[in-house]
C-alpha cells in the first residue's frame, strides 16, 4: 500500500514538474534587458571601447595620465560586481573579495545573448591581504559554519520523521522560517515576484522530496544524493537556456564533475551487493530533491545575478512558497486524504490528542512538556526552522560577497560530509565501504565543479574554444579588468612608445 501511494505521489510530482516547466519561457524572456547607455561626447580622437553588458564605457587616450573612465549611472544593479555560489548571487565587496564577477548576457552590440554567463576576474584591491587577519578568516569561517549547519538538517529531519508525521514537522519548520524571513518580502521588486514564486515552487519540491526521502533512506545517503545538483543544474541550463555552451572544451569541469558524480551515485546505491534490488522509492524521492533544488538554482541565480541586492527578498519568497506547499501537504495528510503516503499517521488533525502536539503551536510548545520525544522534536523543528533555514540564509549572503565564487562553492560543498558526521553521531548511522567511496566521489565532484574551466584546460591540454579567443577584446570582463587595473599602473614606468600604443585596437 505504501509503495503504491509513493508511486502515485511520485507521478503527481512529475506532472506538477512538467506544468512548472511550461512557465519558463516567460522567465527567460523577462530577464534579458538591453542596458541604457548615456551619451557623453569626448574631445579626443582615441578609440572607444564599449561593453554594454557591464554598463561601463572606457576611454583611453595617447597618454595614460589622460585616461578617463566613465561609469554609467543606472537605476538597475547591472553595473555591480557579483559573487555567485550554489544558486545565490550577492553584490561583491570590492574591498576584500578575491575576484569580481560580471554578468555577460549581452554582446558587443547590446543584443541579448539569451543565456546567463558570468565572467570573473581577479580583484587587484584584494591582492595584498593578511590571510591570518580576522577580516580574511571570518567570512570563510561563516560559510563553513553555514555548510555545517545545513548538514544538521538531514539527521534532525530523520529524528523528527520517526516521531511525528513528516508533513507536520516540515510544515512547522518552514512556517517558522517563513515568518522569520518575512520582513525581507517588503523589499522585493514587484517585477520579480512571479519568477521568484516559480523558483520557490521548485525549491519547495526539493524540501518536500527531501523530507519524504528521509522516511526510508539514511540521512547521509539523502544528503549525498542531494549533491546531484552538480548534474541537474547544468542540464537545466542547457534545456532552458539559449545558446548555452556546454561542450567538453567549453565546460570541462562540468563534464568531469558529472562523470565523477554518476560513478559516486552508482557506487553508493549499487555497491552493497544487492544491485538494483537495493533501490526503493525513497531513493527516487532523494533524486527528485536534487531536481527540485537544481532547477530552483537556475531561477534564483538568474534573478540574483541581475538583481544582486535582492538575494534575501528572493530567498524569503522561496521559503514562503515552501511553507505554503508544506502546509497544503500537512492539511491533506492530517485529514487522512493521502492514505499511508508520508507514513501511516491516520487523520491526525481530526483527533484532539494528536492535533494538540502535531499542529502549530503545539508542535513548538511541546518543548516545555515532560515528554522527552516531543521535546526533542520541538527543539529540532525550531532549530531547523530558525537557525539552519532562516538565519543560515542570512549568514550565507553576508559572507558570500567577501570571498570568491569558487572558494564559496568549495566551502558549501562540504555539506554532505557534515550530514554524514552528524548522522553517525546522533542517530547511529553506519557506513560501509561503498558509502565512503561513493560519498567521497560525490563530494569530489562538487569540489571539481567549482574549478575554473581554464585550469582544467591547462591540466588536460584542452584547446580553448575559438570563439572565446576571437571575442576576448569584446568580453565585458576584459573591460572590467582594465577599469580595475587602470589605477594600479605607474605612468613613470611606461616609455613614450608604450604610452602611445596604449589603446584598444
Amino acid at each position: 500500500m505504501i509503495e503504491t501511494m509513493s508511486f502515485k505521489m511520485f507521478v503527481i510530482s512529475m506532472i506538477i514538474l512538467q506544468v512548472q516547466f511550461q512557465t519558463i519561457d516567460g522567465f527567460v524572456s523577462q530577464h534579458h534587458r538591453v542596458p541604457r547607455i548615456k551619451n557623453n561626447p569626448v574631445q579626443h580622437q582615441s578609440p572607444t571601447f564599449i561593453p554594454p553588458q557591464t554598463s561601463v564605457t572606457l576611454f583611453v587616450g595617447t597618454d595614460i595620465e589622460q585616461k578617463k573612465i566613465l561609469l554609467i549611472e543606472d537605476d538597475d544593479e547591472e553595473d555591480e560586481a557579483i559573487v555567485c555560489a550554489r544558486g545565490v548571487c550577492v553584490i561583491a565587496d570590492e574591498d576584500v573579495a578575491d575576484e569580481l564577477c560580471f554578468l555577460d548576457d549581452f554582446d558587443a552590440d547590446g543584443k541579448s545573448l539569451g543565456d546567463m554567463d558570468v565572467t570573473c576576474i581577479p580583484n587587484p584591491e584584494a591582492a595584498e591581504r593578511n590571510m591570518l587577519s580576522i577580516g580574511f578568516i571570518w567570512p570563510r569561517a561563516l560559510l563553513l559554519g553555514c555548510s555545517l549547519l545545513y548538514g544538521t538538517n538531514f539527521p534532525l529531519g530523520s529524528i523528527m520523521n520517526d516521531a511525528l508525521p513528516a508533513s507536520a514537522t516540515t510544515s512547522g519548520r518552514m512556517l517558522l522560517a517563513a515568518v522569520a524571513l518575512s520582513p525581507f518580502l517588503l523589499k522585493l521588486k514587484p517585477e520579480l515576484a512571479k519568477n521568484a514564486m516559480i523558483g520557490g515552487s521548485f525549491c519547495s519540491l526539493g524540501y518536500l522530496s527531501q523530507s519524504v526521502a528521509l522516511l526510508d533512506v539514511p540521512a547521509a545517503t539523502v544528503a549525498f544524493l542531494g549533491a546531484l545538483v552538480v548534474i541537474v543544474t547544468p542540464v537545466v541550463n542547457v534545456l532552458l537556456g539559449k545558446d548555452v555552451k556546454m561542450g567538453w572544451r567549453d565546460a570541462p569541469q562540468t563534464w568531469a564533475a558529472a562523470i565523477l558524480c554518476l560513478i559516486g551515485v552508482g557506487t553508493l546505491e549499487l555497491g552493497g551487493g544487492e544491485g538494483l534490488g537495493a533501490l526503493g522509492w525513497g531513493d527516487m524521492w532523494a533524486i527528485l530533491q536534487a531536481i527540485g533544488f537544481g532547477t530552483a538554482f537556475f531561477f534564483t541565480e538568474g534573478m540574483m545575478a541581475r538583481n544582486p541586492g535582492q538575494a534575501l527578498p528572493i530567498t524569503a519568497v522561496q521559503v514562503g512558497m515552501t511553507a505554503l506547499f508544506a502546509g497544503l501537504w500537512a492539511s491533506l495528510d492530517g485529514f487522512g486524504l493521502l492514505g499511508s503516503f508520508g507514513g501511516d499517521n491516520g487523520a491526525w488533525l481530526l483527533e484532539e490528542g494528536t492535533r494538540a502536539h502535531y499542529a502549530i503551536p503545539g508542535l513548538f510548545t511541546s518543548a516545555f512538556s515532560g515528554d522527552d520525544t516531543l521535546r526533542t522534536v520541538a527543539l529540532a523543528a525550531g532549530w531547523t526552522g530558525l537557525i539552519t533555514t532562516a538565519a543560515n540564509r542570512v549568514g550565507e549572503t553576508t559572507a558570500l560577497g567577501k570571498v570568491s565564487s569558487s572558494e564559496a562553492s568549495v566551502l558549501l560543498a562540504t555539506e554532505p560530509l557534515w550530514a554524514a558526521l552528524f548522522a553517525s553521531l546522533w542517530i547511529g548511522d553506519e557506513f560501509g565501504p561503498q558509502d565512503i567511496v561513493g560519498g567521497g566521489l560525490i563530494v569530489t565532484a562538487c569540489l571539481l565543479s567549482s574549478v575554473k574551466a581554464e585550469t582544467l584546460r591547462d591540466i588536460f591540454g584542452i584547446e580553448e574554444p575559438e570563439e572565446e579567443v576571437e571575442e576576448v577584446l569584446m568580453d565585458p570582463a576584459f573591460a572590467a579588468a582594465a577599469v580595475l587595473m587602470a589605477d594600479t599602473v605607474d605612468p613613470s614606468t611606461l616609455s613614450s612608445k608604450d604610452s602611445d600604443s596604449d589603446s584598444f585596437q
